[in-house]
């Protein structure tokens, strides 16, 4: 596993070692969360720009289309 310095304020780093915060761990939760949310908000900023496309497009889905699509291929 690579080996990374980070620089913490002195208070800080007294701090941590009086909760007895094992660093290493509670780093890769943090940048695993951030992460997550930035790639949540990724998803939702390109479903957001392709329904402005459809919309900028005119485009209008039938009603019922997948029900329609599933019954032609023989799903229930």
């Amino acid at each position: 596993m690579p080996n990374r310095t980070i620089y913490l304020p002195d208070e800080i780093d007294a701090l941590s070692r009086r909760l007895g915060l094992n660093l290493s761990r509670l780093t890769q939760q943090a940048i695993a969360a951030v992460a997550e949310t930035r790639s949540a908000d990724a998803i939702e900023a390109r479903v957001d720009a392709a329904s402005e496309r459809i919309v900028a497009l005119g485009i209008e889905w039938p009603e019922r289309a997948l029900d329609q699509m599933r019954q032609d291929a023989g799903e229930r």
